[in-house]
């Protein structure tokens, strides 16, 4: 399993936590088509990121909250941080569009377990072009829902890849990214 190799100093699990510009320069350091494989990921959680993003497109980072975020789960979840100080979240519920090929794929996040100031999340696979940078806006919107304050979000993902085909939306998106994680 790949880990960080970053400055920032690890935190208790021994793992580095990264800033999301160092992350972001560091496994996307180009428009390249990469597989990473598994990855393990500790974010200094930063939520200007997201905010900044959702200003590329409202409409993408509104749909991707649509597809993941059921109010009921999340009031589930809500009633479990306050009784308990942690809770699980299942997250995906609708997935619309054509998908790559004309096949609508399956969900990439699939959980989460979240406390008031750090948060986990798990998935199947994990784009980190457009993928990563929507799905910021993405944990923006449920951690205010939930009513955290997060300081680390951690990613387990199954397969972390860079999907960098030339037309693609991630080959407009990229140059935008450079620029938000740059500032």
């Amino acid at each position: 399993m790949r880990q960080s190799t970053s400055s920032a100093s690890p935190d208790r699990s021994g793992f580095p936590v990264w800033t999301i510009p160092e992350f972001f320069s560091r496994f996307v350091p180009e428009y390249r088509s990469i597989n990473h494989g598994r990855l393990i990921i500790n974010l200094e959680w930063d939520r200007k990121y997201g905010r900044e993003i959702s200003k590329i497109s409202e409409r993408r980072a509104s749909s991707r909250c649509e597809g993941y975020l059921e109010s009921s789960e999340i009031a589930r979840a809500k009633g479990k941080l306050r009784s308990k100080g942690e809770a699980s979240i299942r997250l995906g519920n609708q997935k619309r569009g054509h998908g790559y090929s004309g096949e609508r794929g399956d969900f990439c996040l699939v959980a989460g377990a979240v406390k008031k100031t750090e948060a986990v999340f798990f998935y199947r696979s994990l784009e980190l072009i457009g993928g990563f940078a929507y799905d910021l806006c993405l944990l923006n919107a449920l951690e205010s829902r939930l009513g955290c304050n997060w300081e680390t979000v951690s990613i387990f993902t199954c397969k972390a890849f860079i999907f960098a085909l030339k037309g693609n939306s991630n080959e407009k998106l990229y140059p935008k990214l450079e620029r938000i994680f740059a500032g």
